[in-house]
């Protein structure tokens, strides 16, 4: 299996998990009668963890293609430093949405 055969199917199981996440979200606020201000945040909070999981696969990927090509990989490179960032803030935002959804959990 060659990388973009990997990378392909790291990406598909990555949307999948999503999707699913996505949906079990909606069932269970559903069912569980939850406001939709909690409802949006847990929507937010799960795509917030497939963008960060989508990082992860992106530096994952380029951290091998350059090790696979015998090449050094340096922490000032641009990609991998643009990689960092991003996913960096990406958690951020996330630990700012979990602390906003256990609030609103702990107001009920």
């Amino acid at each position: 299996m060659d990388r973009k055969e990997l990378y392909e199917k790291a990406e598909k199981a990555i949307n999948q998990a999503f999707e699913l996440t996505k949906q079990s979200v909606k069932v269970i606020s559903e069912k569980a009668g939850e406001a939709a201000h909690i409802t949006k945040l847990m929507i937010e909070k799960a795509a917030l963890e497939h963008r960060v999981s989508k990082q992860f696969t992106r530096l994952g990927s380029k951290l091998y293609e350059d090790l696979s090509h015998g090449r050094t990989v340096a922490a000032e490179d641009t990609e991998v430093k643009t990689l960092i960032q991003e996913t960096q803030q990406l958690a951020h935002d996330l630990s700012r949405v979990e602390e906003q959804l256990l609030r609103e959990r702990g107001k009920k």
